[in-house]
């Protein structure tokens, strides 16, 4: 195994495992949780309106500093909602999968097993996983599917490719 590998590897292993303790550690004191945001309010997301679908990530939307950018071949970047609860992914060469939550509006995404290929210099793979473990809630915009990052208000766009059954 080459050192550039071995590296990759890591800092895959790192992000996981830094979105593990993450999500370990951001459960909120719904006691202290009292105002609620209108837009939290009027958007209940229904299971058949994610489910069967691959979405493909197209573009990411940051607070802080405010920006908003295009995701570079979105076909590489893609994850698909499954009624029993799980999901599957592809981030650029890697495929995993694992299992969410979904009440109202609120999501989150756990982990699950993934292969760990080195994907080259400009893959967002690692950006990609690790924005996942973020996930706090859900919405539509018109087609687009809107998975809300952290409590700062990062949003992660994305577009439908409806799964043909065969």
């Amino acid at each position: 195994m080459n050192t550039q590998k071995i590296l990759s590897i890591f800092m895959i292993f790192a992000v996981l495992t830094g979105t593990m303790l993450a999500l370990g550690c951001t459960e909120a004191d719904n006691e202290n949780d009292v105002i609620e945001t209108e837009h939290d309010e009027e958007t209940i997301i229904a299971l058949d309106e994610i489910i069967d679908i691959e979405w493909q990530w197209s573009g990411l939307i940051e607070t802080l500093p405010a920006s908003q950018s295009v995701v570079p071949d979105p076909e590489n970047y893609t994850i698909t909602f499954s009624e029993d609860g799980t999901y599957s992914i592809k981030a650029d060469c890697n495929r995993g999968s694992g299992s969410y939550t979904l009440e109202d509006n609120k999501m989150t995404i756990a982990p699950g097993p993934i292969t760990l290929a080195y994907c080259g210099p400009d893959s967002l793979d690692s950006q990609y996983l690790s924005l996942l473990g973020n996930v706090t809630a859900v919405s539509m915009d018109d087609e687009q599917l809107v998975l809300e990052i952290g409590e700062n208000g990062d949003m992660m766009l994305f577009t439908k490719e409806e799964i043909v059954e065969q």
